[in-house]
């Protein structure tokens, strides 16, 4: 028991990657969390499905009307909804679940002692008062770093079996969890926006690099709860029951001669764009942490690529400094991510949003969880 800040005394469930009740879902991302810090249910950690929600933080209304409406449905149905706890369409997503006697997890940015947004110190007790779960990487002391928020992203998107963008900016954390669910293999859904509004940017630029363009709750509830429509259909008889599975395979079997015909004639172009799509994402994760750092707003029209050159070379001293430090460490000998903390003297969480970021930018690689390589002439 520990006694979080204003007197309440919490049961705070320290996990470990041995824990039998560590997510396993985050086992089999790259760069899991080697600690979390649990508060409330923690069996919800391990549901059956969950489906990450995210979001403008300075929705609409529009915004606001789509995300309740899918997560009212989706949590109807037993799904486990999952989000950051940020303003706006995070918020809505948790406080709707909450409502619909649903279940939902809150993944934050700090410690627990520091609640972040305040505006959101009533949610954070909400959830844990109607048995939803709140969770960080970081100890309870832990102040609130903006920095952190791209890296916490990962767990998010790492606990979701899909996840939803319903508003997004062109340059948003919600881009960035779109981004790791992506390499994660998750599937990744967004809603249509109008193309004039700045919340609209960030999602149908998704649609456009391959996210599932989606208008109602069913065709998620459709895809990641299977078993509900194994349940429905059990109540048909035997005869209805061989004539639909008859169909299915017939439907499925058109679908997928169809798909292999597009294939063919799309592979080539699908690879460009998949690379295209890798850069652009990287783009967008540069993009956001100087946009935490220097706090200017660069969903402008403008050409975003001079923006990065010209700020990095403000900041490349102390960048290149952190980077030159585990570069010159690695060898193509293998070296767990604990170690590099250890000889550097650092705390894991910083160490850990450096490697990540000289992962995505080519500097490293990792051969197996938390353990990792130099590659050659890079630095």
């Amino acid at each position: 028991m520990e006694k979080l800040k204003g007197g309440i005394i919490i049961d705070i469930i320290k996990l470990d990657i041995e824990d039998e009740r560590y997510p396993k879902r985050l086992l089999e991302i790259n760069n899991f969390p080697i600690e979390l810090y649990v508060l409330g249910n923690i069996e919800l950690l391990n549901s059956e499905y969950i489906v990450g929600i995210v979001g403008a933080r300075k929705c609409t209304d529009y915004g606001r009307r789509v995300s309740k409406e899918f997560a009212k449905e989706i949590s109807e149905k037993g799904i486990c909804i999952v989000s950051g706890m940020a303003l706006g369409i995070d918020s809505i997503a948790h406080d709707t679940a909450l409502n619909k006697d649903g279940k939902t997890i809150a993944v934050l940015g700090g410690g627990f002692n520091y609640i972040y947004p305040k505006e959101n110190e009533w949610l954070f007790y909400k959830i844990l008062e109607s048995g939803g779960c709140i969770i960080s990487e970081y100890p309870p002391n832990t102040q609130v770093d903006k920095r952190n928020f791209p890296l916490r992203n990962r767990i998010i998107s790492g606990l979701s079996d899909a996840l939803l963008v319903v508003e997004a900016a062109f340059v948003s954390g919600s881009s960035i969890t779109a981004k790791y669910a992506r390499l994660q293999g998750k599937t990744v859904y967004a809603i249509p926006n109008n193309i004039y509004a700045n919340t609209g940017l960030g999602t149908n630029a998704l649609i456009q690099k391959g996210a599932i363009l989606v208008t109602k709750p069913k065709q998620i509830i459709d895809e990641i709860n299977p078993t509900k429509t194994k349940v429905e259909t059990s109540n048909k008889n035997n005869k209805n029951n061989a004539s639909d599975k008859t169909d299915k395979i017939n439907k499925s079997n058109n679908k997928s001669n169809k798909n292999n015909k597009s294939n063919k004639n799309n592979k080539s172009r699908k690879t460009n764009k998949n690379n295209e799509s890798d850069e652009s994402y990287m783009l967008d994760e540069k993009l956001e942490n100087l946009n935490t750092e220097f706090n200017i707003d660069l969903n402008v029209k403008t050409d975003q690529k001079n923006i990065i050159n010209y700020l990095t070379k403000k900041t490349s001293i102390v960048k290149n400094k952190d980077y030159l430090m585990i570069y010159k460490m690695l060898s193509n000998l293998p070296l767990h991510i604990n170690e590099i903390a250890i000889k550097l003297n650092k705390p894991i969480q910083e160490i850990t949003s450096i490697i990540i970021m000289m992962e995505i930018e080519g500097y490293i690689e990792q051969i197996k969880p938390n353990y990792y390589i130099r590659k050659e002439d890079k630095l």
